[in-house]
Order: C-alpha cells, then structure tokens, then sequence
C-alpha cells in the first residue's frame, strides 16, 4: 500500500483516507488475529461490515481502558495460526494470500544469508518470513510506579515499517538536520522514554550519545560530555532538562566548561512543559551562549508504541502521522466526539501495526488546546497537531474531601511565588478513607504564605507544613524509585 499523503493533500481527503485504512486493518488484521477484540466484537454482535462510517467508529466501537491493557496484556497481540502448527482456537489462520508473499521473504532471506547458516528446506525459510511479520522480539513496559505495568510489544515488522515512519517524522523539525549531534537524556529502562529515543535518532541516521539517565551517568559528567562532544541537540524529561541545565550553568561558573554555544534545539517530553519549566529552560539557554535554540514538546507512551508526537516548531503543535494513528478528541463528559477546537480526551488506534494493537485507547491526556487538521504553518504538513496544554485527566485533576481539585491550576499559582522543587503536597489516605493532607516546603521559606496560597487557590486546606532540608527536599521530589519526578502531588494508598 502507498504512503498516506501528507502534502498537496485536503484535511478532509486525508482523514477520510486514514478512516479506510483504518477499517481495512480492522477487517483484514485485528478482527481476524487479536483474541482480545475477536472476543469484544463477538460479544457486541458486531463485524467490520457494520463500521461503515466514523460515526459508527465512534457510537458502536467502545473505548480501551489502560486496565484492560495491563490485565490482559497477551490478548492484545496480533496472533494469527501457522498452518501445521500449534493453534489457537480464538484466533484465524493466516490468510492464504500470505503464505506466496512468505514464500518469496524466505528465499530472500536466504540469498541475503549465503552459506553461512546450516541448510533448511523452503518450508523454514518460509515460516521465519512469517515470524519476522508476527513475533514480537522487543517488549516494553511502563515504569509500573502506580502497579501492574501496561506492556507493548514489537514485530521486526513494526521496526522496519510503522516505527520506522513514525521515525522519519522527526525530520519534519525545522532545526533538524542529519548531522545533529543528539544526546538522549532519558534513563534506561524498559521503557518506550529509553528504547524511543534510542532507536529513532538509529533509524535517521543521526548521531547519538545515550547517557542511561543520572543514576548511570552523573548529570555533572552528561554536561561535560555534552560541552567536549559539541552535543547540539537534547532530549528528557521536561524536569530533568531543567536540572540538567542548572547544572550545566553551576559548571560554566565554575569555569570548567565555557557554555553549551553549540545547542540547537531540546525536546521536552514525558511530562507537561510548564510555562515555569520553560521559563528556566530559556533563561538557562541564554547564560550558556545557547539563546536561539528551540524548545519543542512531544508526547509518547509505552502503549502508543511509536518515537511519539513531537512539534516541528515551538508553538506548531505535536504532530500525528494519520498513517498509522486515527485519533479521536473525545468530550470526558458525554464521551462523545469533542467540538472542533475545542479540549478533549486523547483517544487512539493503530493502523497497520503488528504486536501490540490497541484500538480506541482512552490515553487519559487532556488535549486543552484542541485539534487542527490543516497545513502546519511550520513544516507544510498536513497532518492532526495537537495543540498544549496537556493534562493528564486523572492526575491533573483528582477530589479531596468532596471538592475537585485542578492540580495544573495549583501549580500554575505556586510557581509564580514559590521556587521550582521547593515544595511538595502529600495527600494520604487512611482505611476509614479519611484523608491527611501535608504540605512540606523548604526551611526559609514562609510557611502561612504557602498554606494561604494553597487555599486561596483550589481551597484546599493543608493540615500541616513541614519544613524541609534542600536535601530532603530533592528526594521526595524525585528520590521515589521512577523515572519521572512525583514533584507536586505524593498521593499515597493507605
């Protein structure tokens, strides 16, 4: 099938375009190979021939929840039957129309090989081309800090082709270019945060230094090679690029590096860029001899499975390749369709991927900014962008005694009186569901200002204050055992 055109093209041809394929992948694939969805569609009476139109998508194919990800991750793996094989019963055999395309991999495969591996009949060569479309060979999973952690999982296919594009569209970053030297800031691990950064910059042909995260190599020895290496472009976590920048100008002062001049441009990623993260990044910027480098934000997750939506400019929204991705902004009240422009809920599907299949996964990510489909005024593709603020709808928002609480709300207040990683709230709950809310802030600083504020705000009334060492402070922030900062709100189970 020919690429999903992205220029010269109407947002109404296109989206119409990744509808269909999205229906065929449903009729030919995931109907046909997925236990989970065989099951659910079973269960609702429903075939691909009664999804003729995205309003049927929308008002007769239910959300996925990250619960049942997580429950049953297994199910959720295009698995279709090898003839002659083991089988399972929940599942079709592959198509026949596939077996002659196999047939023709495998030979390939073996002229590619040569005499180096010990002869195997056609039969092999062929069942191995179907492997490299269907096995998963590469599993990710989230940092599993909140419990059961939800998985995906990679075919060599998925590599070679939907990750693959997904890849490319890093190239649509106005300040990218092919000799970029990029250092990925992002820890190791099993999760997508690492093996995305990773294998993106990999599949570009683009320079790449991988520093493991802070715990593997210390921040102060990241700056140092970034100064040497002339490292020009970063990507972490929207906190950590903060940190890593602070430490970057404490080492300018001490005269053991002179700036980061040659930086072009950071991605934030993994958290929300809040206007007080990207106020410190830029001011950083700008005492490191770095002022023009551009900030752009992206948004991935272990279960979208690709490198992840990213901007191609600061300000241009994050941009979704329709090919493999048909998103949805959904209303979290009435659960239908958001209006144009208007925030929504983040729901997607995979197109034409192989492992791990999620259709209509309900992210959880508030998009406040809405949609647009039209011509990026940046790049000139025209894809879906989405437009920031982005929240999260469980952990942006959660309700304390009664009342709901707009965590962003609450940050957004505090930072414009309170320095960045000087204060924590902690809310715990007790198992008479009674609830302890603390505030712990830095010594020095003023405790009825804080407590004030804090109400003032979201009227949320702190039972206590405790002030903290700037060292105990750093580790209730990020000394909890993920990989991102539980900086704001530590709400604890009983």
């Amino acid at each position: 099938m020919s690429a999903l055109r992205c220029r010269g093209v109407t947002p109404e041809a296109q989206r119409a375009e990744s509808f269909a394929r999205l229906r065929d992948f449903l009729g030919r694939e995931v109907l046909r190979y997925s236990p989970f969805y065989r099951a659910r569609f079973a269960a609702l009476g429903l075939t691909a021939e009664d999804i003729a139109t995205e309003a049927d998508w929308a008002n007769k194919v239910p959300f996925t929840s990250k619960d049942e990800l997580r429950d049953g991750f297994a199910d959720f793996v295009l698995a279709p039957n090898y003839p002659g094989r083991k089988a399972d019963p929940r599942v079709a055999e592959i198509a026949p129309s596939e077996m002659a395309r196999y047939h023709a991999q495998g030979e390939r495969m073996a002229a590619e090989a040569g005499d180096i591996e010990p002869p195997v009949s056609a039969e092999e060569r062929q069942y191995r081309a179907f492997l490299h479309d269907w096995q998963p060979i590469l599993y990710t999973r989230t940092g599993g800090t909140t419990g059961n952690a939800a998985q995906s999982s990679y075919t060599l296919s998925d590599l070679h082709g939907p990750f693959k594009r997904c890849a490319l569209f890093h190239h649509n970053m106005v300040h990218w270019s092919p000799e970029q030297r990029f250092m990925s800031l992002l820890p190791a691990g099993e999760h997508l945060g690492f093996y995305g950064n990773l294998l993106v910059p990999i599949l570009n042909g683009q320079p790449l230094r991988a520093m493991m995260g802070g715990r593997t190599v210390s921040t102060e020895n990241q700056v140092l090679v970034a100064a040497k290496d002339g490292t020009q472009a970063l990507y972490g976590t929207s906190s950590y690029l903060v940190n890593w920048l602070e430490t970057a100008v404490a080492l300018q002062a001490e005269g053991r590096i002179a700036g980061l001049p040659a930086l072009q441009l950071l991605s934030a990623s993994a958290e929300a860029l809040s206007e007080g993260y990207a106020a410190s990044i830029r001011a950083a910027l700008v005492k490191l001899g770095a002022p023009g480098a551009k900030l752009v934000q992206g948004m991935s997750s272990t279960e979208l499975k690709s490198g992840g939506f990213r901007e191609c400019d600061e300000g241009m929204g994050l941009h979704v390749d329709p090919q493999h991705y048909f998103i949805e902004l959904i209303d979290p009240d009435t659960k239908l369709p958001a209006e144009p422009g208007k925030p929504g809920v983040l729901v997607w599907s995979h197109i034409d991927w192989h492992g791990t299949v999620i259709l209509r996964y309900w992210s959880g990510d508030t998009i406040d900014g809405g949609v647009r489909y039209d011509a990026c005024p940046g790049c000139g593709l025209t894809v879906p962008r989405l437009f920031p603020p982005f929240r999260r709808l469980v952990a942006d928002f959660i309700k304390v005694k009664g009342a709901r609480v707009d965590l962003a709300e609450l940050r957004a207040a505090i930072e414009t009186v309170m320095p960045r990683d000087s204060y924590q709230i902690e809310i715990i709950g007790d198992e008479h569901g009674k609830l302890s809310i603390r505030g712990y802030l830095l010594e020095g600083l003023d405790a009825e200002r804080f407590r004030a504020l804090v109400f003032g705000t979201v009227e949320l009334r702190l039972d206590s204050v405790a002030l903290c060492t700037p060292a105990e402070m750093q580790h209730r922030l990020y000394g909890a055992g993920g990989w991102k900062p539980r900086w704001l709100i530590n709400e604890q189970a009983p």
